[in-house]
C-alpha cells in the first residue's frame, strides 16, 4: 500500500467516522427540535384556547409572545446542543489524531507532509518538530533542505515551519488543524 493509499484510505475512514457523527447529531438534534416544536405548539394552542373566550386581541398578543419565547428558547437549546455535540466531536477527533501518532503510517503522514513543504524551504529552512517526533530528524536533513528542530510543545503532530530570521511560521501542526475545524465550526454544521 503506497504512503498516498494510506493517507486516502485515513482521510476517508476519518471523513466517514465524522460524517456518521455528524449525521447521527444531526438525527438526535432534529428529534430535539421536532419535541421542543411540538411541546410549544401544544401549549400555544391551549393557551390560546383558553383566551379566546375571554378576549381575543389580548390572547392573540400572549400567544405571539409565547410562540416567539419558545422559538427563542428551541434556538438556544439548539446551540447549546450543537456546542456540546462539536465539542465532543472535536475531544473524539483529537484523540483519534493522538492515537493515529502512535501509528507507523503517522511517520509516513509526516514525512510526505515536510516533502511537500520542501516548495518554500528557501523561505522557512527551519523545521520544528515535537520532541517525541525527532526520531526522524537524520531521514528529512538527509533528503530535504531544512534544519531540523525540537520542541518541548505538544502539538498533536506534524511541523512548524519557521524563516530563518524567526519571525515568520507556517504551521502545519494538527493541533493547528484541529483549531481551524474549531473555529470555522458554523460550517460544520451546514
Amino acid at each position: 500500500m503506497t504512503i498516498q493509499q494510506k493517507l486516502d484510505l485515513f482521510a476517508q475512514q476519518t471523513l466517514e467516522s465524522v460524517n456518521r457523527q455528524r449525521h447521527d447529531a444531526a438525527l438526535e438534534i432534529q428529534e430535539a427540535i421536532k419535541t421542543a416544536i411540538q411541546k410549544t405548539e401544544e401549549a400555544a394552542r391551549r393557551h390560546m384556547e383558553d383566551r379566546i373566550k375571554t378576549e381575543k386581541y389580548k390572547s392573540d398578543l400572549a400567544a405571539h409572545k409565547s410562540i416567539h419565547a419558545a422559538t427563542i428558547t428551541a434556538k438556544q437549546n439548539l446551540a447549546v446542543l450543537r456546542e456540546r455535540l462539536t465539542h465532543a466531536l472535536l475531544v473524539d477527533l483529537e484523540k483519534d489524531l493522538r492515537n493515529f501518532t502512535d501509528t507507523p503510517a503517522f511517520k509516513d503522514f509526516l514525512l510526505a507532509g515536510i516533502i511537500a513543504a520542501d516548495a518554500v524551504a528557501k523561505d522557512f529552512p527551519i523545521l520544528q518538530l515535537m520532541a517525541r517526533d525527532i526520531a526522524y530528524k537524520e531521514s528529512i536533513e538527509t533528503e530535504l533542505p531544512f534544519t531540523v528542530e525540537a520542541t518541548a510543545e505538544d502539538f498533536i503532530g506534524g511541523f512548524r515551519l519557521i524563516s530563518a530570521d524567526r519571525r515568520a511560521t507556517a504551521d502545519y501542526t494538527l493541533f493547528t488543524r484541529l483549531g481551524d475545524l474549531n473555529e470555522n465550526r458554523s460550517n460544520f454544521w451546514n
